[in-house]
C-alpha cells in the first residue's frame, strides 16, 4: 500500500470519529442513558470499521 493510502484510511477514521461526536453532541437522544439512537448507532459503527482498516493500513 502506498504511503498516502495509509493517510487516506487515517482520515477517514478521523472524519467518522468528528461524525460520530457531532451527532452525539447535538442529538439528546445520544447523551440519554438506555436510549437508542439508529443514526448514533450507525455513525460508530462506521468509525469502528474505518479504524479498524486504519490499523491493518498500520501494519502493512
Amino acid at each position: 500500500m502506498a504511503g498516502g493510502d495509509n493517510t487516506d484510511v487515517a482520515l477517514d477514521a478521523e472524519e467518522a470519529w468528528r461524525a460520530a461526536i457531532e451527532h452525539a453532541a447535538g442529538y439528546p437522544a445520544c447523551r440519554t442513558p438506555g436510549a437508542v439512537c439508529k443514526t448514533g448507532e450507525q455513525l460508530l459503527l462506521a468509525y469502528e470499521t474505518a479504524a479498524r482498516l486504519a490499523r491493518s493500513a498500520e501494519g502493512t
